[in-house]
């Protein structure tokens, strides 16, 4: 048994044998739902523009873009956390169970990050003009925010 494994386990006390690792799967579990948070709160966002009545025939225009969290990255916080509940399960030793359960928090972070970046920079490179013209569609980062089109005539 390593060193770290040691003085974990005399840090805690004289648990039963598991100790150490459901206090990683512990950590796992808020670390999953902090980082479902801290991605609900970056994936928030706006933009919009208007145009004045003499491009549209006599009334203004206005295009708002909504950008907001995608279901999917919750799914898949949630799946990597019971995959890797799975596989300690069935892992041999304790170092595996640590070894997957440090995976699995390292990946739930690496996809928050990723989701927000790559939502973000989407949703910057949309040209907001171009729907004042009626030219544009927008196409979402599907699986890593939403991207919502609201247009309206404001009223004068």
């Amino acid at each position: 048994m390593s060193t770290t494994l040691t003085s974990q386990r005399a840090a805690v006390g004289a648990g039963f044998a598991g100790v150490v690792v459901v206090g990683r799967i512990r950590r796992v579990l808020l670390l999953s739902a902090f980082a479902a948070l801290v991605y609900s709160g970056m994936l928030t966002g706006n933009r919009g523009a208007c145009v004045d009545g003499a491009d549209t025939g006599g009334d203004s225009y206005c295009v708002t873009l909504t950008l907001g969290p995608s279901p999917l990255v919750y799914v898949a916080i949630a799946l990597i956390v019971l995959l890797a509940l799975g596989r300690v399960m069935k892992a041999t030793d304790e170092r595996a169970a640590l070894r997957t359960l440090d995976r699995a928090a390292l990946i739930v972070i690496v996809l928050v990050v990723a989701a927000s970046v790559i939502s973000w920079v989407w949703f910057g490179m949309i040209p907001i003009d171009e729907f004042l013209r009626g030219r544009a569609s927008v196409f979402s980062p599907f699986p890593f925010g939403l991207i919502n089109v609201a247009d309206s005539l404001p009223v004068s």
